[in-house]
């Protein structure tokens, strides 16, 4: 993990006033040239420091060497972008940076094969942070921003009961672009208390994909929520299969679905996890979700039953 506090400094030793750039550099400005960042970026990043908005302690070794393989003009581009960007919301700034990141090059790979980047044909209205503070504040949830999603809640504070089961999620779709969770939760909230909400966001255009999960603590609130009336445009039906598949059709099943799983934990952790019940076959992980293929369904069970509710990274992961 990259060190630093941000403190500005007048001089710093070992390096040319020219490349400290216009003003005073912190002494985290020195780092980020001895880690082998172009002096434009290494000024651009430290500008971003001295505005709050961003700390060194902040960025891992994965987002300064995605940073210094990027070519200048485009990495100049990616903190420009990151610095417009509202990360009152975000928890990881180094993973939302490599989002960014991972956006431009999209966009760019798209620009050189002719393909029109998508774009809004209006420019979307963003949430009404004072009314989601509000929410926050009242409930005692946090709220998680990344460039793919925005995740509310989950699991609710001083939460003691079993994890939501099958059938408490529900799928929403038919959402506007500019509708949050200053609309959605007190909607979704009149069905019942709410473990998560998960809406969906397009990178490319800042918007939301149009549909969000919605995870209730019970399968009646999950109910009232498919049964509602909503007098809008909205759809929310199920989001798991409502019918049990069948004892034959279960005995072949070999493969686990995981998820709430935190950033950290790579394939390779799960695996190794996993492995300790029975020869793992492979693991592929999207997200905070992932599929845990067994060899042998019997060991796969077992890790079901062992593993469900178990702490994985810093969170209580469901199997």
């Amino acid at each position: 993990m990259a060190e630093g506090n941000g403190e500005v400094v007048d001089d710093i030793p070992g390096t040319k006033s020219e490349e400290r750039g216009d003003g005073e550099r912190t002494e985290d400005y020195s780092k980020l040239l001895e880690y082998g960042l172009d002096k434009r970026v290494a000024g651009k990043l430290d500008d971003i420091y001295k505005t709050g908005k961003l700390a060194h302690v902040e960025l891992d070794e994965r987002a300064l060497d995605a940073l210094k393989e990027f070519p200048v003009d485009g990495a100049l581009n990616v903190l420009s972008q990151f610095l417009e960007s509202n990360l009152e919301h975000v928890s990881n700034k180094s993973a939302y940076l490599c989002g960014v990141m991972k956006t431009y090059r999209q966009k760019s790979r798209a620009s050189q094969q002719g393909v029109p980047a998508p774009t809004t044909t209006v420019q979307a209205k963003g949430p009404d942070e004072e009314k989601i503070k509000q929410i926050l504040e009242r409930t005692g949830y946090t709220l998680d921003v990344t460039t793919g999603q925005r995740k509310y809640g989950g699991p609710p504070p001083n939460w003691d009961g079993p994890t939501p089961g099958n059938g408490c999620e529900v799928f929403c779709g038919k959402i506007p672009k500019d509708m949050y969770e200053d609309e959605l939760i007190p909607l979704f909230e009149k069905c019942g208390p709410i473990w998560d909400l998960r809406l969906m966001m397009d990178p490319m255009t800042g918007t939301n994909r149009g549909y969000a999960f919605v995870t209730f603590t019970t399968r009646d609130s999950a109910q009232n929520a498919v049964k509602e009336v909503w007098g809008c445009d909205i759809i929310v039906d199920w989001a798991d299969p409502q019918e049990e598949p069948d004892e034959q059709t279960m005995s072949k099943v070999k493969v686990l679905y995981v998820r709430n799983l935190t950033q950290d934990i790579s394939e390779e952790k799960l695996k190794e996890q996993f492995e300790q019940f029975g020869k793992v076959e492979r693991v592929k992980k999207i997200k905070d979700y992932a599929f845990v293929h067994f060899e042998d369904r019997d060991n796969a069970v077992l890790a079901m039953r062992d593993l469900d509710g178990k702490e994985l990274g810093g969170s209580n992961i469901e199997v």
